[in-house]
Parts: C-alpha cells; structure tokens; sequence
C-alpha cells in the first residue's frame, strides 16, 4: 500500500503544470453562479411558503 501511494506521489510530481482553459475557467464560474442563484432563490420560496421555519410567529 505505502509502496502504491509513493508511486503515485512520484508520477504527480513528474506531471506539468497545465493551466486553466477559457472554456474551463467559464464552466467554473457558470457552475459557482447557478449554485449561489440557487441557494437565494431557494432561501426565498422556503421564507416565503415556510415562514414558522424562519422564526415567524
């Protein structure tokens, strides 16, 4: 197993370093916006048709 994982280290210190693509760096931000758009709109049906689990009286 420790023979394995050294192994491993080895071959992701051989590996370049490679960055980022456009495309990839779009996918990424599109991925974090659909995500945080998601959480807000979901906080707000949830205030809205739930309001006792928002601490409303």
């Amino acid at each position: 197993m420790q023979l394995e994982e050294n192994k491993i280290a080895e071959e992701i210190q051989k590996m370049e370093y490679e960055p980022l693509l456009p495309v990839e760096k779009k996918l990424i931000a599109w991925s974090l916006t659909i995500g945080i758009v998601s959480l807000v709109v979901l906080y707000w049906v949830s205030a809205v048709f739930f309001p006792a689990a928002h601490g409303a009286a």
